[in-house]
């Protein structure tokens, strides 16, 4: 009975780390208290004691006229078996269960529709020593951080395969300094360096805790594309971000079905009329996506390989000229913009059929 309502001062600072990144997320996206939707719950322990619910029972979730912005959860375990009350949606560990304290995804529609970026926060109520006149973090707590981001997979059920999913991983912790010595500091240095490291987080310690508003701000105002690009990969690879993206226009067979002749019968084939732009290099141009006069564009295709065809070929008609050569554009179906149709301005159109463009001028474009 002693222990009613009792808190361990660790899981304390763990549950108040929890609130103030809530705090952080809802400053730096500039949203209203009512745009946030709580599932937070109190829960009754095996020793009568209550604690703060996990997993999807301790949920926050951000939204700006309708729109996800972001997602805040606590202590979430992941497994490939666990409940999904517990975990996260397509989040697993293949191996041994891992429980990071604060999870947060931040959702992106720049390069893919609701693409999240995904974020680990472990709260740490001890002192690994000083530096220099500052509080370091445990080492070990650090190497905890390398060993989830290792660990947890996103499973795309669809095809059955596992990829890399977290960005990085961060110590929240009580330390103290000076904030220009912090900013030298080892453990805060290879957040940029590697994306792992530590913030010193104390409460109405305003100085320090700027370090973790700006670095949340800057998370949620980068690009996809530049998350992506500065992605470390392994050795003997290459990661390529391709953002470059060309809108074509295409007849549709009925003006009510967006893109039923698209998709049903040249969905692998897209071909140009006798003239293609000079201006529009075909280097580096990796996405189609096709635009239907006076209704819009939604989805993405993949171009995995460009030649030339006759007319004759394009057009399957024995009468066709067979030195008019056109470009084909041999394509995969890659991911949806939106659910829905979005029109998007024409005026720059070249030769009133192409735009030449990128994900991130996509957003420009749309009216």
């Amino acid at each position: 009975m002693y222990r009613l309502q009792t808190k361990d001062i660790a899981t304390l600072y763990e549950i108040w780390c929890f609130i103030e990144v809530s705090h952080i997320v809802k400053e730096q996206l500039g949203i209203e208290k009512e745009d946030m939707e709580h599932r937070n719950r109190m829960e009754m322990n095996g020793l009568f004691t209550w604690e703060l619910g996990r997993g999807e029972h301790s949920r926050i979730l951000f939204r700006k006229d309708g729109v996800e912005l972001a997602e805040l959860v606590y202590n979430p375990k992941h497994t490939e078996k666990e409940n999904d009350s517990v975990s996260m949606p397509n989040l697993v560990v293949p191996t041994v269960a891992q429980k990071p304290d604060i999870v947060l995804q931040l959702t992106k529609n720049d390069l893919h529709d609701g693409m999240k970026m995904t974020y680990l926060f472990d709260a740490k109520y001890r002192i690994g020593g000083k530096e220099k006149g500052v509080d370091v973090p445990p080492d070990d707590a650090i190497n905890q951080m390398h060993r989830y981001r290792d660990a947890i997979y996103y499973k795309d059920y669809d095809s059955d395969q596992l990829k890399k999913e977290v960005i990085g991983g961060y110590i929240l912790f009580p330390g103290n300094g000076e904030p220009n010595e912090v900013a030298k500091s080892k453990f805060f240095e290879s957040i940029e360096k590697v994306n792992i490291g530590a913030f010193p987080l104390r409460p109405k310690d305003e100085q320090n805790r700027r370090f973790l508003e700006e670095f949340i701000d800057s998370l949620i105002k980068r690009k996809t594309s530049e998350t992506i690009a500065e992605v470390i990969p392994h050795k003997g690879t290459v990661l390529e971000v391709h953002d470059r993206v060309l809108i074509g226009l295409v007849k549709p067979s009925s003006r009510k079905d967006y893109n039923k002749k698209f998709v049903e019968s040249i969905a692998d084939l897209y071909y140009t009329g006798a003239n293609f732009p000079t201006t529009i290099s075909l280097d580096g141009l990796h996405y189609f996506i096709p635009y239907f006069k006076e209704q819009g564009i939604r989805d993405v295709y993949k171009i995995t390989r460009i030649s030339t065809i006759t007319a004759k070929e394009a057009k399957q008609n024995e009468g066709a000229d067979a030195s008019d050569l056109r470009l084909a554009f041999k394509l995969k179906f890659s991911h949806k913009l939106s659910d829905e149709i979005r029109m998007i301005k024409t005026e720059g159109m070249i030769d009133y059929t192409f735009i030449d463009t990128t994900f991130d001028g996509l957003m420009d474009l749309y009216t």
